[in-house]
């Protein structure tokens, strides 16, 4: 049997563990079921309640934002290029990431 290829997900508010998922996992599943600060309220990408700054990852394993996630990361963080909504990403690279809501 393979080995499981897994991700670290950390926080840059203190008080929260960093932990480990498997790799592909959808954010909003992982954060849930973990002691995490990022809150979620419609999981589809509408509401901008998960928005979070990604603070380190390999930016070019991240695919980038979809047009509809982009014109409510523009109107929610106008001028932060590392902004994304945490319900729309997939953990394919270790993530840091800050709660902005």
């Amino acid at each position: 049997m393979g080995t499981v290829k897994t991700v670290q997900i950390s926080f840059e508010e203190e008080g929260f563990a960093p932990f480990q998922v498997a790799h592909g996992v959808e954010l909003h599943d992982a954060l849930d079921g973990a002691h995490s600060p990022v809150f979620f309220g419609c999981k589809t990408g509408n509401c901008g309640t998960c928005l979070v700054e990604i603070c380190s990852a390999d930016f070019s394993l991240l695919p980038p934002p979809s047009s509809d996630e982009k014109d409510l990361l523009e109107s929610l963080a106008p001028d932060k290029p590392n902004v994304r909504l945490a319900c729309q990403i997939q953990a394919v690279s270790d993530l840091r990431l800050r709660y902005l809501n």
